[in-house]
């Protein structure tokens, strides 16, 4: 399920998935990690005003990474959830 809040009247709406959810996920992600950037930059001049905002925009973020993935994974075909894989693995790797 997507959600959807207007920023001008604070209201939520649910969006129904369809064929396009994809990029509406995409696009929430793109907004999340410029908010994220915007925030990251803000703290580096003053981390007491903006440190908090700045990781509460990061779980932002994680959270609209994780819809995407969702959102993908269950579209894959055989071939592509190999694909998957083997990119998990080679992330998970990086991180060791």
């Amino acid at each position: 399920m997507l959600l959807h809040i207007n920023k001008n009247s604070s209201m939520v709406q649910r969006i129904e998935e369809d064929s396009n959810d994809i990029a509406i996920i995409a696009a929430r992600l793109s907004n999340e990690l410029g908010g994220w950037a915007q925030y990251k930059e803000l703290a580096a001049n003053n981390a007491a005003r903006y440190e908090t905002i700045m990781v509460q925009r990061f779980q932002h973020t994680l959270v609209a990474l994780n819809d995407l993935v969702v959102a993908m994974r269950t579209r894959m075909t055989e071939k592509e959830e190999a694909q998957w894989q083997n990119f998990c693995s080679s992330v998970l790797a990086r991180e060791s």
